[in-house]
């Protein structure tokens, strides 16, 4: 017993470190989550976070930063490989980051779990996502993808371009292949092909946006009456001052004030009810980041997905993630 408290020790001491309540019964949840799905792994710091040990190997580790939490498979292959069921989270080759009051889904925890143990399985194989090494289009013909979904390539990359999808992410994008191809393998396959053609996704890696930054929180409203704030009371988000037309192609501007920049943008994608996609650059910016913000209906309220790419540096990630998270906090109290 005293080795086994021994063990516990420094998990129990950062833990009691966390000063944000909520962050840490967040993690201590998540804490015996990872217990039950490893009995027999050693709990540990890494890094300065816990972790879990089997067999020498660390399976999982969790961490706590100034107003997120991070979870981390100690492996640059796991997260790229459950890409499409971490859509809406913000991810790292290395981690996915959610606020305290939005704990991941259990389900999803044991899916990172299973991943990383399979890939540390005598024998295993490293997650999907890390094997491919050949485009698409190489490795799958233009007669087999014709025969199975009545297009070759080439004809696939024309329908998707006049549809729009270079707009959309990637589960945007499956939906849409979805409504003329039933198979799902080939809805992934011709989504992924297509996100390779366009610049939007290097082989074996998520696609080229950057540095990037996702906050999502659900909101004490329904899914209507949050479009008709995020459309009707627009200094509620970008603002004092926003002026915005919800217009595609449209630009707008939020004046300079104390303590924040300037901001100018425009309008690309209004999907109403649903999504408003649009770029984002601060008066002392370059260039302009991406900025997405996506509606999802829960049980208790309305889930807003604020998702931000081609950000300059890691700093300006953090900047937006501290700004984003404390936006959709106020909106939340009121």
């Amino acid at each position: 017993m005293a080795t086994k408290k021994q063990e516990q020790q420094p998990i129990d001491a950062y833990l009691a470190s966390v000063k944000d309540p909520v962050a840490r019964k967040t993690l201590g949840a998540l804490r015996q989550q990872l217990r039950k799905l490893l009995p027999g792994a050693t709990e540990t710091i890494s890094y300065r976070m816990p972790a879990f040990k089997v067999d020498g190997d660390v399976v999982a580790g969790f961490a706590f930063f100034k107003s997120h939490c991070g979870y981390y498979p100690f492996s640059g292959g796991v997260v790229p490989a459950l890409k499409p069921e971490l859509e809406g989270y913000a991810t790292s080759k290395s981690g996915v980051t959610f606020l305290p009051d939005e704990p991941l889904p259990a389900k999803l925890v044991k899916r990172l779990v299973q991943a990383r143990l399979a890939e540390l399985a005598p024998g295993g194989k490293k997650p999907a996502a890390a094997k491919k090494k050949a485009l698409i289009t190489e490795r799958v013909t233009d007669s087999a993808v014709k025969e199975a979904t009545g297009r070759d390539w080439k004809a696939w990359m024309r329908a998707l371009d006049a549809a729009g999808a270079a707009e959309l992410n990637h589960k945007e994008l499956v939906a849409l292949v979805a409504r003329e191809v039933e198979s799902g393998w080939w809805q992934q396959s011709i989504s992924v092909a297509y996100e390779q053609a366009r610049g939007k996704r290097v082989v074996g890696e998520t696609a080229t946006t950057g540095f990037q930054v996702g906050v999502v929180r659900t909101l004490p409203m329904t899914a209507p009456e949050l479009w008709d704030l995020l459309t009707k009371q627009a200094e509620r988000w970008l603002g004092p001052g926003a002026k915005l037309k919800f217009e595609p192609g449209k630009g707008y501007e939020v004046p300079k004030r104390r303590g924040a920049p300037g901001v100018r943008g425009e309008l690309r994608v209004v999907k109403p009810g649903e999504r408003l996609r649009m770029t984002w650059q601060p008066d002392s910016w370059t260039k302009p980041a991406t900025l997405q913000l996506t509606l999802e209906s829960k049980a208790r309220g309305a889930a807003l997905h604020v998702h931000m790419e081609k950000l300059p540096d890691a700093k300006a990630r953090e900047a937006m993630r501290e700004h984003w998270s404390k936006i959709l906090a106020n909106i939340a109290k009121d």
